[in-house]
């Protein structure tokens, strides 16, 4: 498809398409790293908890272990939230949308996604609120300044505004959809089709004629 015109000037599909792609690899971009941010924060998590009971039981329990890792455990389950949102793997109820027509299917979606946008934002505002007024504190343990604690949660709401923008641009231009399912917020699964009957018989498991090959 050609990006410009006689006149010079770029199609309004193709700054679509570039708009749409730009969004969505930074989404993919930003997926990523937080998926190494939690892995490192879930693995150091076990990793605390683990050294917590083995002190506990032969030396001297650590007092900043259990401070810490419930911590960890605060970034582990926001980081997580983004990540099972871009991939629509939160839990739902989708019997209803789905038994709609494809355009009314299609125009619930853009409600829900817009819905979601708006509390992503809503929530993102009072975050930051809230790490305001905990910045003159310190963790009891580890001394640490609490904003530190509370900054994930402005951060994963940020991650499922720029998701969530992606799902939306996807929505409104569905020619613009790329082939890859999995960069859609609840996407349609693959349709699994039931095993054949082992007690059929060959000419009804099979997708072709029998004529000719004998019985």
């Amino acid at each position: 498809m050609p990006s410009n015109n006689r006149s010079g000037r770029v199609s309004p599909s193709s700054l679509q398409e570039k708009l749409i792609h730009g969004v969505g690899a930074a989404s993919g971009l930003v997926d990523a790293v937080v998926g190494v941010l939690a892995f490192c924060a879930l693995t150091g998590m076990l990793v605390i908890i683990t050294l917590q009971i083995v002190f506990r039981v032969f030396f001297q329990a650590l007092p900043w272990s259990e401070e810490l890792s419930r911590y960890l455990l605060v970034w582990t389950t926001f980081l997580g939230a983004t990540m099972a949102y871009r991939r629509g793997i939160h839990i739902a109820v989708t019997f209803l949308v789905d038994s709609m027509p494809a355009l009314l299917r299609r125009l619930v979606r853009i409600i829900a996604v817009l819905a979601s946008l708006i509390f992503f934002g809503t929530a993102m505002f009072y975050a930051v609120r809230y790490m305001q007024l905990q910045s003159f504190q310190v963790t009891a343990s580890l001394r640490l300044p609490m904003p530190y604690v509370y900054a994930v949660m402005p951060v994963a709401f940020g991650v499922m505004i720029l998701h969530g923008l992606h799902a939306l641009l996807l929505e409104l231009f569905p020619k613009h959809r790329p082939s890859a399912v999995n960069v859609t917020i609840r996407h349609q699964p693959n349709p699994v089709h039931p095993p054949a009957d082992p007690s059929a018989s060959v000419v009804n498991r099979t997708s072709g004629s029998c004529r000719g090959c004998g019985d």
